[in-house]
Protein backbone atom coordinates (compact mmCIF):
# COMPACT_ATOMS: atom_id res chain seq x y z
CA UNK A 1 0.00 0.00 0.00
CA UNK A 2 1.49 3.40 -0.59
CA UNK A 3 2.39 5.37 2.23
CA UNK A 4 -0.04 8.53 2.92
CA UNK A 5 1.56 11.19 5.36
CA UNK A 6 -0.25 14.48 5.57
CA UNK A 7 3.02 16.69 6.51
CA UNK A 8 3.18 18.78 9.39
CA UNK A 9 1.76 22.35 8.73
CA UNK A 10 0.32 25.72 10.05
CA UNK A 11 -3.67 25.42 10.31
CA UNK A 12 -4.21 28.24 7.86
CA UNK A 13 -6.80 29.59 5.73
CA UNK A 14 -10.46 29.69 6.74
CA UNK A 15 -12.52 28.74 10.21
CA UNK A 16 -15.34 26.30 10.01
CA UNK A 17 -17.53 28.95 10.70
CA UNK A 18 -19.56 29.94 8.16
CA UNK A 19 -18.70 31.86 5.70
CA UNK A 20 -21.30 12.55 -24.78
CA UNK A 21 -18.06 10.63 -25.51
CA UNK A 22 -16.38 8.62 -22.64
CA UNK A 23 -13.30 11.10 -23.29
CA UNK A 24 -10.56 11.99 -21.02
CA UNK A 25 -9.93 14.93 -23.17
CA UNK A 26 -9.64 18.59 -21.14
CA UNK A 27 -12.39 20.31 -21.19
CA UNK A 28 -12.76 24.22 -20.12
CA UNK A 29 -15.46 24.78 -18.15
CA UNK A 30 -15.34 28.44 -19.72
CA UNK A 31 -19.53 28.95 -18.63
CA UNK A 32 -18.88 27.50 -15.47
CA UNK A 33 -19.55 30.37 -11.73
CA UNK A 34 -16.34 31.06 -10.09
CA UNK A 35 -17.87 32.19 -6.91
CA UNK A 36 -20.83 31.03 -5.23
CA UNK A 37 -24.20 31.43 -6.14
CA UNK A 38 -27.45 30.38 -4.66
CA UNK A 39 -28.70 27.43 -5.48
CA UNK A 40 -31.80 29.35 -6.91
CA UNK A 41 -29.82 31.19 -9.05
CA UNK A 42 -27.76 28.00 -10.30
CA UNK A 43 -31.61 26.54 -11.08
CA UNK A 44 -33.34 28.94 -12.63
CA UNK A 45 -30.34 29.30 -15.89
CA UNK A 46 -30.66 26.52 -18.36
CA UNK A 47 -29.71 23.15 -17.98
CA UNK A 48 -29.21 20.45 -20.17
CA UNK A 49 -28.53 22.58 -23.01
CA UNK A 50 -24.80 20.85 -23.96
CA UNK A 51 -24.76 17.33 -25.37
CA UNK A 52 -21.54 16.37 -26.33
CA UNK A 53 -19.78 15.77 -23.11
CA UNK A 54 -21.18 12.15 -21.93
CA UNK A 55 -19.39 9.62 -19.70
CA UNK A 56 -16.48 10.47 -18.22
CA UNK A 57 -14.17 13.91 -19.32
CA UNK A 58 -11.90 15.96 -17.55
CA UNK A 59 -12.15 19.55 -17.06
CA UNK A 60 -10.94 23.04 -15.75
CA UNK A 61 -12.26 26.32 -14.26
CA UNK A 62 -10.97 29.14 -13.19
CA UNK A 63 -11.62 29.70 -9.43
CA UNK A 64 -10.40 32.67 -7.00
CA UNK A 65 -7.41 33.09 -9.81
CA UNK A 66 -6.45 29.56 -9.78
CA UNK A 67 -6.85 26.52 -12.25
CA UNK A 68 -9.28 23.90 -11.02
CA UNK A 69 -9.22 20.45 -12.37
CA UNK A 70 -11.57 17.92 -11.87
CA UNK A 71 -13.50 14.96 -13.93
CA UNK A 72 -17.37 14.48 -14.41
CA UNK A 73 -19.06 11.11 -15.08
CA UNK A 74 -22.46 10.94 -16.85
CA UNK A 75 -24.68 8.21 -18.14
CA UNK A 76 -24.43 8.38 -21.52
CA UNK A 77 -27.99 7.66 -22.21
CA UNK A 78 -29.67 9.63 -19.50
CA UNK A 79 -31.73 12.40 -20.81
CA UNK A 80 -30.04 15.42 -19.80
CA UNK A 81 -33.37 17.82 -19.47
CA UNK A 82 -34.65 14.81 -16.74
CA UNK A 83 -32.96 16.49 -13.27
CA UNK A 84 -30.33 13.86 -11.79
CA UNK A 85 -28.58 13.14 -8.52
CA UNK A 86 -25.19 14.28 -8.04
CA UNK A 87 -22.61 13.44 -5.86
CA UNK A 88 -19.15 14.91 -5.09
CA UNK A 89 -16.07 12.52 -4.87
CA UNK A 90 -13.04 14.27 -2.68
CA UNK A 91 -10.03 12.35 -2.68
CA UNK A 92 -6.81 11.76 -0.09
CA UNK A 93 -3.58 13.55 0.31
CA UNK A 94 -1.35 12.50 -3.12
CA UNK A 95 -4.27 11.62 -4.86
CA UNK A 96 -6.51 12.84 -7.92
CA UNK A 97 -10.16 12.49 -8.17
CA UNK A 98 -9.08 10.46 -11.50
CA UNK A 99 -8.03 7.86 -8.96
CA UNK A 100 -10.84 7.79 -7.26
CA UNK A 101 -13.14 6.91 -10.53
CA UNK A 102 -11.85 3.24 -10.11
CA UNK A 103 -11.69 3.41 -6.35
CA UNK A 104 -14.90 3.49 -5.39
CA UNK A 105 -16.72 2.26 -9.05
CA UNK A 106 -19.28 5.37 -8.73
CA UNK A 107 -19.58 5.26 -12.81
CA UNK A 108 -21.44 1.96 -11.81
CA UNK A 109 -24.05 3.91 -9.23
CA UNK A 110 -24.44 6.44 -12.02
CA UNK A 111 -24.96 3.71 -14.91
CA UNK A 112 -27.42 2.02 -12.91
CA UNK A 113 -29.57 5.25 -10.90
CA UNK A 114 -28.72 7.74 -13.27
CA UNK A 115 -26.38 9.86 -11.36
CA UNK A 116 -24.10 12.66 -12.23
CA UNK A 117 -20.57 12.02 -10.34
CA UNK A 118 -17.78 15.14 -10.04
CA UNK A 119 -14.14 13.57 -9.05
CA UNK A 120 -12.26 16.75 -8.16
CA UNK A 121 -8.20 17.07 -8.13
CA UNK A 122 -7.12 19.56 -4.45
CA UNK A 123 -6.13 22.47 -4.64
CA UNK A 124 -2.39 21.14 -6.10
CA UNK A 125 -3.69 19.20 -9.07
CA UNK A 126 -3.88 15.80 -9.30
CA UNK A 127 -1.11 13.74 -6.90
CA UNK A 128 0.19 16.56 -5.71
CA UNK A 129 2.26 16.98 -2.76
CA UNK A 130 0.47 20.12 -1.84
CA UNK A 131 -1.85 20.21 0.56
CA UNK A 132 -5.21 19.40 -1.36
CA UNK A 133 -8.72 20.78 0.33
CA UNK A 134 -9.69 23.36 2.98
CA UNK A 135 -11.20 21.38 5.74
CA UNK A 136 -11.56 23.85 8.55
CA UNK A 137 -9.43 24.52 11.41
CA UNK A 138 -8.39 22.19 14.73
CA UNK A 139 -9.57 19.03 12.80
CA UNK A 140 -8.89 15.72 14.53
CA UNK A 141 -5.24 14.89 14.06
CA UNK A 142 -3.24 12.19 11.84
CA UNK A 143 -1.41 9.28 13.96
CA UNK A 144 1.32 11.07 15.89
CA UNK A 145 -0.62 13.81 16.20
CA UNK A 146 0.24 15.71 13.05
CA UNK A 147 -2.33 18.29 11.79
CA UNK A 148 -3.36 17.76 8.32
CA UNK A 149 -1.88 20.65 6.14
CA UNK A 150 -4.75 22.58 4.81
CA UNK A 151 -4.89 24.11 1.40
CA UNK A 152 -5.79 28.14 1.26
CA UNK A 153 -8.43 27.63 -2.16
CA UNK A 154 -12.09 28.74 -1.35
CA UNK A 155 -13.05 25.09 -2.13
CA UNK A 156 -16.79 26.02 -1.71
CA UNK A 157 -16.46 28.46 -4.95
CA UNK A 158 -14.72 25.59 -6.50
CA UNK A 159 -17.87 23.40 -5.48
CA UNK A 160 -19.79 26.28 -7.03
CA UNK A 161 -18.31 26.60 -9.71
CA UNK A 162 -18.68 22.19 -10.92
CA UNK A 163 -21.92 22.31 -9.96
CA UNK A 164 -22.83 24.71 -12.96
CA UNK A 165 -20.55 23.55 -15.08
CA UNK A 166 -22.17 19.75 -14.98
CA UNK A 167 -25.60 21.57 -14.70
CA UNK A 168 -25.07 22.76 -18.91
CA UNK A 169 -25.05 18.98 -19.23
CA UNK A 170 -27.25 17.77 -17.53
CA UNK A 171 -29.98 19.10 -15.11
CA UNK A 172 -29.52 18.44 -11.55
CA UNK A 173 -32.15 17.34 -8.54
CA UNK A 174 -31.05 19.90 -6.53
CA UNK A 175 -32.85 17.93 -3.31
CA UNK A 176 -30.30 15.26 -3.91
CA UNK A 177 -26.90 16.56 -3.82
CA UNK A 178 -24.33 14.54 -1.82
CA UNK A 179 -21.10 14.24 -0.98
CA UNK A 180 -18.09 11.56 0.03
CA UNK A 181 -14.41 11.35 0.28
CA UNK A 182 -11.66 8.94 1.29
CA UNK A 183 -8.80 10.45 4.11
CA UNK A 184 -8.43 13.86 3.66
CA UNK A 185 -11.15 13.81 1.20
CA UNK A 186 -12.63 12.39 4.30
CA UNK A 187 -12.04 15.46 6.25
CA UNK A 188 -13.76 17.42 3.47
CA UNK A 189 -16.63 15.52 3.33
CA UNK A 190 -17.00 16.17 7.18
CA UNK A 191 -16.86 19.94 6.72
CA UNK A 192 -19.05 20.02 3.38
CA UNK A 193 -21.82 18.09 5.95
CA UNK A 194 -21.27 21.13 8.12
CA UNK A 195 -21.37 23.99 6.12
CA UNK A 196 -23.29 23.45 3.16
CA UNK A 197 -26.90 23.02 3.37
CA UNK A 198 -27.65 22.15 0.00
CA UNK A 199 -25.95 19.43 0.56
CA UNK A 200 -28.55 16.36 1.25
CA UNK A 201 -26.29 14.04 3.45
CA UNK A 202 -22.02 13.32 3.20
CA UNK A 203 -20.61 9.56 3.42
CA UNK A 204 -17.02 10.55 5.09
CA UNK A 205 -14.69 7.53 5.06
CA UNK A 206 -11.28 7.45 7.08
CA UNK A 207 -11.04 10.98 7.91
CA UNK A 208 -11.68 13.45 10.80
CA UNK A 209 -13.67 16.52 11.62
CA UNK A 210 -13.73 19.79 13.64
CA UNK A 211 -16.48 21.00 16.04
CA UNK A 212 -19.55 21.24 14.72
CA UNK A 213 -21.02 23.21 17.53
CA UNK A 214 -21.06 26.47 14.83
CA UNK A 215 -22.31 24.21 11.72
CA UNK A 216 -25.09 26.39 9.47
CA UNK A 217 -26.02 23.32 8.80
CA UNK A 218 -28.23 21.93 11.63
CA UNK A 219 -29.15 18.11 10.18
CA UNK A 220 -27.37 16.27 8.05
CA UNK A 221 -27.77 12.46 7.47
CA UNK A 222 -24.52 11.34 7.45
CA UNK A 223 -22.77 7.64 6.91
CA UNK A 224 -19.20 7.28 8.45
CA UNK A 225 -16.19 4.85 7.39
CA UNK A 226 -13.12 3.79 8.99
CA UNK A 227 -10.56 0.84 9.38
CA UNK A 228 -9.95 -0.52 13.14
CA UNK A 229 -6.00 -0.65 11.89
CA UNK A 230 -5.81 2.46 10.31
CA UNK A 231 -1.99 3.73 10.22
CA UNK A 232 -2.33 7.21 9.25
CA UNK A 233 -5.70 8.66 10.29
CA UNK A 234 -7.04 7.07 14.18
CA UNK A 235 -9.69 5.08 13.78
CA UNK A 236 -10.63 7.19 17.21
CA UNK A 237 -11.49 10.30 14.91
CA UNK A 238 -14.17 8.74 13.97
CA UNK A 239 -15.53 5.48 16.16
CA UNK A 240 -16.40 6.14 19.80
CA UNK A 241 -16.08 2.95 21.05
CA UNK A 242 -11.94 3.08 21.07
CA UNK A 243 -9.91 5.12 23.14
CA UNK A 244 -10.67 8.92 22.28
CA UNK A 245 -8.06 11.51 21.59
CA UNK A 246 -7.66 14.31 24.01
CA UNK A 247 -10.15 17.12 23.04
CA UNK A 248 -11.09 15.81 19.50
CA UNK A 249 -14.15 13.52 20.32
CA UNK A 250 -15.69 10.79 17.51
CA UNK A 251 -17.20 12.22 14.93
CA UNK A 252 -20.20 9.95 15.19
CA UNK A 253 -20.73 11.01 18.57
CA UNK A 254 -20.43 14.89 17.47
CA UNK A 255 -22.90 13.83 14.66
CA UNK A 256 -25.33 12.40 16.69
CA UNK A 257 -25.76 15.48 19.41
CA UNK A 258 -25.66 18.03 16.52
CA UNK A 259 -28.51 16.12 14.76
CA UNK A 260 -30.41 15.11 18.18
CA UNK A 261 -29.97 11.37 18.07
CA UNK A 262 -30.17 9.57 21.13
CA UNK A 263 -26.81 7.94 22.46
CA UNK A 264 -27.99 3.96 22.34
CA UNK A 265 -27.76 2.53 18.42
CA UNK A 266 -28.45 -0.46 16.54
CA UNK A 267 -26.10 -2.57 15.61
CA UNK A 268 -25.66 -4.58 12.25
CA UNK A 269 -22.77 -6.65 10.41
CA UNK A 270 -21.43 -6.01 7.71
CA UNK A 271 -18.84 -8.26 5.55
CA UNK A 272 -15.61 -7.91 7.69
CA UNK A 273 -17.21 -5.28 9.69
CA UNK A 274 -20.09 -3.65 11.78
CA UNK A 275 -22.33 -0.46 11.49
CA UNK A 276 -23.95 1.14 14.18
CA UNK A 277 -27.18 3.64 13.47
CA UNK A 278 -27.65 5.49 16.08
CA UNK A 279 -31.72 5.62 17.57
CA UNK A 280 -34.10 8.01 17.16
CA UNK A 281 -32.65 10.23 15.14
CA UNK A 282 -34.54 12.91 13.26
CA UNK A 283 -36.20 12.67 9.83
CA UNK A 284 -33.55 14.75 8.37
CA UNK A 285 -30.47 13.39 10.52
CA UNK A 286 -29.59 9.53 10.91
CA UNK A 287 -26.42 8.88 12.00
CA UNK A 288 -24.65 5.47 11.27
CA UNK A 289 -21.01 4.49 11.43
CA UNK A 290 -19.36 1.30 9.71
CA UNK A 291 -16.09 0.28 11.07
CA UNK A 292 -13.59 -2.95 9.02
CA UNK A 293 -12.21 -4.79 11.01
CA UNK A 294 -8.02 -4.80 11.45
CA UNK A 295 -8.42 -2.99 7.87
CA UNK A 296 -5.80 0.01 7.30
CA UNK A 297 -6.26 3.20 5.60
CA UNK A 298 -8.28 2.30 2.40
CA UNK A 299 -11.33 2.81 0.91
CA UNK A 300 -13.56 -0.17 1.73
CA UNK A 301 -14.47 -2.70 -0.91
CA UNK A 302 -12.73 -0.57 -3.28
CA UNK A 303 -9.47 -1.62 -5.94
CA UNK A 304 -5.96 -0.37 -6.36
CA UNK A 305 -4.00 1.30 -4.39
CA UNK A 306 -5.60 2.24 -1.44
CA UNK A 307 -8.63 -0.47 -2.11
CA UNK A 308 -9.20 -3.62 0.57
CA UNK A 309 -11.71 -5.37 -1.75
CA UNK A 310 -12.38 -8.34 0.88
CA UNK A 311 -14.70 -5.58 2.99
CA UNK A 312 -18.55 -4.73 2.17
CA UNK A 313 -18.42 -1.97 -0.71
CA UNK A 314 -18.53 1.54 1.32
CA UNK A 315 -19.66 2.91 -1.93
CA UNK A 316 -22.94 0.45 -2.18
CA UNK A 317 -23.28 1.35 1.36
CA UNK A 318 -23.52 4.86 1.05
CA UNK A 319 -25.83 4.88 -2.21
CA UNK A 320 -28.18 2.73 -0.08
CA UNK A 321 -27.70 4.50 3.23
CA UNK A 322 -28.88 8.26 1.16
CA UNK A 323 -31.76 6.34 -0.50
CA UNK A 324 -33.13 5.44 3.04
CA UNK A 325 -32.59 8.48 4.58
CA UNK A 326 -31.67 11.55 2.42
CA UNK A 327 -34.47 11.03 0.08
Amino acid sequence: MRSFVFGIAALVACNHAPGGEPSDATMSAGDAMSSSSSDAAMQSAACGTRTDRRGKTSRSVMVGGANRTYEVYLPASADPATPMPLVYVFHGYTMSGDEMVSLTDYTAIADADNVAVVFPDGEGGPDSLGAPWNVGSDVCPAVGGISPALAYGDDMDFIDAMRADVATDQCIDADHVFATGFSMGGYMAHHVGCERTDFRAVAPHSGGTHDLTACPSVHKPIIIFHGTSDETVPDACDDPSVAQIAGYPASATQWAAHNGCATTFTTTTVENGTCIVYDNCPADGQVELCTFTNMLHCWAGGTGTFGCPTYQSATQLEWAFFKQYAW
